[in-house]
């Protein structure tokens, strides 16, 4: 990103914060520090917030409290392009500190709906993935990939719906999410097969998305020993079915432990293994169009000029989670992009 002469004064991407329940905006002078969290999962967005409140009055007056709803808006107006989004979320906890401030954790309103506890059961049989989202989205729209219908699904009462969607995205060998007003659901593959959101450069200020600092997860022995298995069912139709052992994916692995599972299609057994991994965990200037689900290119540039690219890190990811964090006039991005998972 390139910042104009006026920018680094006007980096706060929470242009608005409304208490739902009062009508009331919480004075922007009020916030100290907040995260805005999205991930290639069912448990986000979420936004974490520290607000000063050394006069009690989002205690007092405005009676702050979980559960409360917060509409926030949030803005990424300075750059050339311009972002913006508006999101509901509802408050979880609300923490007076001994400093004077209130943390909230919260977490958005269509996830929130999804996650609440079914009071009846509903039971989906042979019906397709894109009519299953429907019935839980909301009003969120849909970005849903073509799936088989293999299996019948049901949401019993006194589960969260969260759960059977989990399930239901598992067993396609694909990943749900919400981001952006929008219900996802897609494998892997296919976001990987995108043509890139964005280039990050390493070792660099000439771009404008450089890559700041950077680690690398270690989570391959985990996989190897949940994913890398030969998963059985049974099926009363074929009896005994498992994972075929000449599926690409497992080609390479050395050893396929056994594991009973519930599932009785082999298809589903097939999409077991199929599974993505960290690779990459970096930090960049704050970007508010940066959101999982995208493909990135990533370019490290060494100071050697015979050896100008260092091509032993990921040249491509898909963003699996960022992490917006804003504190005291400064705005970053912690950014984690994950690769298909390779047998060893």
């Amino acid at each position: 990103r390139y910042w104009g002469p006026d920018m680094q004064s006007n980096v706060c991407i929470f242009t608005k914060i409304v208490h739902v329940a009062s009508g009331k905006e919480i004075d922007p002078g009020l916030l100290q520090e907040g995260t805005y969290i999205e991930a290639l999962s069912l448990d986000s967005p979420k936004l974490m917030l520290v607000l000063r409140d050394h006069g009690s009055y989002l205690q007092n007056q405005l009676r702050l409290q979980e559960f409360d709803e917060l509409s926030v808006s949030l803005g990424d107006t300075w750059r050339e392009d311009g972002v913006s989004s508006q999101e509901t979320f509802v408050v979880l906890t609300s923490r007076p500190m001994p400093d004077g401030t209130v943390r909230l954790n919260c977490l958005a309103k269509p996830v929130f709906d999804m996650k609440k506890i079914a009071d009846r059961t509903r039971v989906f049989t042979q019906r397709g993935v894109q009519e299953i989202a429907a019935a839980f989205a909301g009003g969120l729209k849909r970005s849903i990939g073509q799936f088989a219908v293999v299996e019948n699904y049901h949401c019993i009462a006194g589960e969260r719906p969260t759960t059977m969607l989990r399930q239901l995205a598992e067993e396609q060998g694909a990943h749900a999410w919400v981001a952006r007003g929008t219900f996802h659901l897609r494998k892997f593959a296919e976001l990987l097969a995108q043509d890139p959101a964005m280039t990050f450069h390493y070792a660099t200020m000439d771009s404008g998305f450089p890559i700041l600092k950077y680690t690398r997860p270690s989570t391959q022995m985990h996989l190897q020993e949940s994913a890398i298995r030969s998963f059985t069912g049974w099926n009363e139709t074929l009896g005994r079915v498992k994972t075929s052992s000449s599926i690409p994916f497992l080609a390479g692995a050395k050893s396929t432990p056994p594991m009973i599972t519930g599932a009785a299609a082999p298809y589903v057994l097939g999409n077991k293994p199929v599974t993505k991994q960290t690779a990459i965990d970096f930090v960049t200037l704050g970007n508010l169009s940066i959101t999982p689900g995208q493909l990135a290119k990533l370019v490290w540039h060494l100071p050697d000029p015979e050896n100008p690219i260092d091509e032993g890190l990921p040249e491509r990811v898909v963003i699996e989670s960022v992490a917006h964090w804003y504190s005291s006039q400064k705005y970053y991005c912690r950014v984690k992009g994950a690769v298909a998972l390779e047998p060893r």
